[in-house]
């Protein structure tokens, strides 16, 4: 290996001016070509040369450049290029020696220039194929047959008869020719193909249009829908159609691991998170509609597997074995059967999406179990069913003051249980009380709502709480809160102070709205002459401590009783009153 190279010492011929001269040029060699290998070639102009030492305050000519770089022709060489006389040496003080690279075998040629075209081999020339000798005698054999023709030779020659008997005419008798009469061949009887009788033709009456432009838009969609509903090769889900044969199909593996997805999740998702996550269709391609509509359509075929519980625009669907939305104090049915009576108070046609806003009032049992009653204002504010025989529908509520969204549960009513939306637990915890005033807005989006309340400064109050650690007692603990409330509603100590310490009522006397009726008058009523007395506001909030009642249903308990429990109040406006010991 070699570590180090010993520069060598260039020497220049001529006179010393050439040699000095010489020195001075291969010194600007150096400096030009210092980038450069020792044997590679270095050209520099002479005219350059000439200048750059004009500069340098030691001028010389290109005759005296050409003259001292001619005195040492080992080290420089001068070449003609486009009438400019040009410098040739290397880093080495030696002339280079410039030997044209070969051009065979390079890869331009290789790569650029193809191959010549193969020659084909000479074709040899085919002999004609000629009929073997033996063959040829083939006809008369096959029309002679098998048999063996016999020749009459005459008697046999011994050995010792002379020659000359061979020579005896034999006279040769020809046979009588025989024709042959073929027999007549049987006539082929051709039977005539069976007549086709003419295809059957069948003609429909010409049926007149149906004059259409009398009936109104909703009906006649409605009748189109019942019809296309109606026929088994059409594939409908909520306003979308199509035939039922160009909709992709799932695999029992894609509704397995659909399923899976859905329990991995613990909670409802989209048709879009379905066809993007689990099917692998991104967003904004072609296909992904198509994906969405077969998602929707085929998993609402298996009913035993998944449930629908969206909107016409948020999608959501469920499976056996995610947890519940909401409390778990009470159970669904146990929620739907207090809330039985909204049952006539909905409307008998109602107007789904008919109202922009509600305002509502928060009670004490809406708070401790994180819902609100689905009464008719609420049924005018969110969507109707999208699928027959839905149960819930699962909705988004955001509240803008908090940054949050709550995944709540709408359950739709049934004959005999009443509807409510379960999820809320959250957001009352964080952010309310009972009594609190709160403002829920729709959107255009009808799974997506806005509920807000009013944000007020801090306020410290004692307020009723249930205290369930031992035995389910009613207390009253310190409480802070920003929010707007109802002073008629809000559970303070001052107003509702005979419920510290009391139980809940019984499961048998809380069925009956009278007895809790009651119950709530012993607890918050103002004694006067034997009686108890109460106004309406708070008679409302104190009996919604232990179960729903709307307003409407509190005064048809209370104007419509036929104990005489019950009457109105003469010396107080809105207030009622109670006799004691009278069982309603």
């Amino acid at each position: 290996m070699v570590l180090q190279q010993e520069k060598q010492t260039v020497r220049f011929a001529g006179s010393p001016k050439d040699r000095e001269l010489a020195a001075r040029v291969f010194d600007l060699v150096l400096i030009h070509a210092r980038f450069m290998s020792d044997t590679a070639p270095v050209r520099i102009s002479l005219a350059s040369i000439a200048e750059f030492l004009d500069q340098r305050s030691t001028p010389a000519s290109i005759d005296e450049l050409r003259a001292a770089l001619a005195a040492s022709p080992k080290v420089f060489a001068l070449e003609q290029i486009d009438d400019e006389t040009v410098l040739l040496t290397s880093r080495a003080g030696q002339v280079p020696s410039l030997v044209a690279a070969p051009s065979r075998h390079t890869f331009a040629q290789r790569f650029m220039t193809p191959l010549p075209k193969p020659e084909r081999p000479a074709q040899p020339v085919r002999e004609r194929p000629r009929v073997y000798p033996a063959w040829a005698t083939l006809p008369s054999i096959l029309e002679g047959g098998d048999e063996e023709e016999d020749f009459d030779f005459g008697p046999e020659l011994d050995g010792d008869e002379p020659a000359a008997a061979s020579a005896e005419l034999i006279e040769i008798v020809p046979e009588p020719v025989v024709t042959e009469t073929s027999e007549p061949e049987a006539a082929v009887i051709i039977e005539a193909e069976p007549a086709i009788p003419p295809a059957r033709t069948i003609t429909l009456p010409v049926a007149a249009p149906t004059d259409v432009t009398g009936v109104d838009d909703l009906e006649l969609a409605t009748a189109i829908q019942q019809r296309l509903g109606a026929d088994a090769r059409v594939a409908n889900f909520g306003e979308h159609w199509m035939m039922e044969d160009r909709v992709p199909r799932l695999s029992r593996g894609d509704l397995r691991r659909l399923k899976d997805y859905l329990q991995e999740r613990e909670q409802p998702l989209t048709d879009d998170d379905l066809s993007q996550v689990v099917l692998g269709v991104r967003p904004g391609t072609a296909e992904f509609e198509l994906t969405r509509f077969a998602t929707n359509f085929r998993l609402s075929r298996e009913h035993r597997e998944f449930e629908f519980v969206g909107t016409t625009n948020q999608r959501f669907w469920t499976t056996s074995g995610l947890p519940a939305i909401g409390t778990t104090r009470r159970k669904p049915n146990e929620l739907g059967t207090d809330y039985r009576f909204l049952l006539e108070e909905l409307a008998a046609e109602p107007a789904y999406r008919s109202l922009p806003a509600i305002d509502h009032t928060l009670t004490f049992y809406e708070y401790v179990h994180g819902l609100l009653p689905y009464d008719a204002r609420l049924q005018a504010l969110l969507p109707a069913p999208l699928v027959p025989n839905q149960r819930s529908a699962v909705l988004t509520f955001e509240c803008p003051q908090s940054f949050t969204t709550y995944l709540v549960e709408l359950r739709y009513p049934t004959p005999n249980r009443g509807g409510y939306i379960l999820g809320l637990d959250d957001f009352y915890t964080d952010h309310l009380v009972p009594g609190a005033l709160i403002s829920i807005s729709r959107t255009e989006n009808d799974g997506h709502y806005r509920v807000e309340f009013i944000a007020e400064s801090d306020e410290n109050a004692r307020l009723l709480e249930l205290d369930e650690r031992r035995t389910p007692r009613y207390v009253f603990r310190p409480t802070s809160f920003r929010c707007g409330v109802d002073p008629k509603t809000l559970l303070t100590e001052e107003k509702f102070g005979r419920f510290n310490g009391e139980k809940p009522v019984d499961e048998k006397i809380r069925r009956r709205p009278e007895s809790v009726v009651a119950v709530t008058f012993e607890r918050v009523g103002d004694s006067s002459e034997g009686n108890l007395s109460a106004e309406f506001a708070t008679l409302l909030a104190g009996v919604n401590v232990e179960r729903p009642i709307s307003a409407t249903l509190l005064r048809t308990v209370l104007e419509n009783d036929d104990s005489g429990a019950f009457s109105r109040d003469p010396e107080k406006e809105d207030a009622y009153t109670y006799v004691p010991g009278n069982t309603p």
